[in-house]
């Protein structure tokens, strides 16, 4: 058969080590003319897979600038009809990461090439262990990821909407949710030495993975020690909805004062992700400067976070809020 015939092919050792996933990897690609990693990561196949078969095929000449030669594609199409045509019942997706091949489960993947090597589906499908009756792990990861906007959107999520997706009961949903929480958590931990934050670009690569994981606009008060470091852990003080939070002076300062803070940073988020100053940040930042100066423990920076590590500081943008009236 042409499955004996073909193991001069690029993809021979991937057929014998992982015959499951790079068989489903060329069934993709050989009905592709110009195959890409994120057509194929389109087609269902996970990340790692198509960028690793990928590079093989462009290595051994058998694909160049995304195209197939015409001997790989033919040889490739026939291969996979042939195994496809013996095989005597049609394959069920595995609901059980146990049921994979082992070089497609991701715990052994994680084993073998560290955790960092798996595609956001993989770690996803490491912490759902199975999926539905009708539907793969890695396949239903995939669908959550894709249903809600990704990584990001689905750490968003509250645990009462994940169990409304489907297959998700109450106790993955909170398995789910706890994974985002303890990484939100450990993004403002202390770590023990205090982080200095003399520019807003320290504010904001302290606080940028906990900003892009909200759905509402929360406002944080960081206090300061003589020598601009943060006491403690950002503080909340007050959370809002989309359309934004209270930031009265009083409840911001209580807390500034509370943790013996000489100056302090106010920072709160855009949660549709443009960090442009509204008027209303700016009228906010006026009352925190007035409320500073009244007590002498002055605002240093008014700090607004978008999503991607994007931000603005008022003090830059705006610095007429900062001036005494």
């Amino acid at each position: 058969s042409s499955w004996d015939l073909d193991m001069t092919l690029a993809l021979a050792a991937a057929l014998a080590e992982r015959p499951d996933a790079t068989r489903r990897f060329l069934r993709a690609a050989v009905t592709l003319d110009e195959p890409s990693v994120s057509g194929l990561v389109d087609a269902g196949i996970p990340h790692w897979d198509a960028s690793d078969l990928m590079r093989r095929l462009e290595a051994a000449g058998e694909m160049r600038a995304s195209r197939w030669s015409d001997h790989a594609r033919a040889s490739y199409a026939s291969l996979v009809a042939d195994t496809d045509t013996v095989a005597e019942a049609p394959t069920v997706a595995s609901t059980l990461l146990d049921q994979l091949s082992p070089g497609d489960r991701p715990r052994e993947k994680a084993l073998r090439s560290g955790i960092e090597s798996l595609a956001d589906a993989e770690l996803v499908a490491l912490l759902l262990r199975t999926g539905p009756s009708d539907e793969g792990v890695l396949a239903f990861a995939a669908r959550l990821l894709r249903d809600h906007d990704g990584l990001v959107g689905l750490s968003r999520r509250a645990v009462e909407d994940l169990v409304a997706a489907r297959g998700l009961g109450p106790a993955k949903a909170a398995e789910l949710a706890a994974a985002f929480e303890i990484a939100r958590r450990l993004s403002l931990a202390d770590l023990g030495a205090r982080p200095v934050l003399k520019t807003p670009e320290a504010v904001a690569e302290l606080l940028a993975p906990l900003a892009a994981s909200l759905p509402h606009e929360e406002l944080w008060c960081l206090p300061l020690d003589p020598q601009s470091r943060l006491i403690g852990r950002p503080r909340v003080i007050s959370r809002g909805d989309v359309d934004g939070t209270d930031a009265g002076p009083r409840a911001f300062f209580r807390i500034a004062l509370a943790a013996g803070a000489t100056s302090c940073i106010a920072v709160h988020n855009h949660p549709g992700g443009d960090p442009t100053p509204s008027a209303a940040d700016r009228s906010a930042t006026i009352r925190l400067v007035a409320g500073g100066r009244a007590i002498d423990l002055p605002l240093v920076d008014h700090v607004v976070m978008g999503t991607a590590g994007r931000f603005t500081s008022l003090r830059r943008a705006a610095p007429e809020c900062f001036r005494a009236v």
